[in-house]
């Protein structure tokens, strides 16, 4: 008999220990324990983040041709709106224009009957004679100026 009767403690009966299973226990290994674990999270979301990235990237480079469409067909679209309200548009600055006129013209009216009143009439009865003016020159510009 070659083995002893009394075993060494310090191994297991299946044999000597491997060196990965054995070694420091001490605030050193926690650590570098604790930032093994805090590297790995950060490492696949950096993983997650470029993956991403390089999706957007392909979905830009594909999209570029539709976007480029698509912004010429509304320029298009604008340019044809453009086109059709331009006569509108002159037509009415047209009639803005002598509706303004109008209306320049019968305020100066307006006001120099209001002044002729001022200096030989009563009062109650040409306020209101002034107000009735300003009444119909206002239905007169109007009237000249048609619906937009």
């Amino acid at each position: 008999m070659t083995d002893p009767l009394n075993p060494s403690h310090d191994e297991p009966a299946e044999g000597p220990r491997d060196a990965g299973f054995t070694g420091d226990s001490g605030p050193e290994t926690a650590k570098n324990a604790a930032d093994d674990a805090a590297r790995d999270p950060a490492a696949r979301a950096n993983e997650v983040i470029e993956q991403i990235r390089d999706a957007v990237e392909d979905l830009a480079e594909k999209a570029a041709p539709a976007v480029k469409e698509f912004s010429a067909k509304a320029a298009e679209l604008v340019a044809v709106a453009a086109d059709k309200a331009a006569p509108l548009v002159h037509r009415a600055g047209e009639v803005t224009a002598d509706a303004s006129e109008k209306l320049a013209e019968k305020s100066r009216t307006f006001a120099h009957d209001i002044r002729e009143q001022m200096g030989g009439s009563d009062g109650a009865g040409s306020a209101k004679a002034a107000a009735d003016d300003a009444t119909d020159a206002a239905k007169d510009a109007a009237e000249g100026n048609p619906p937009l």
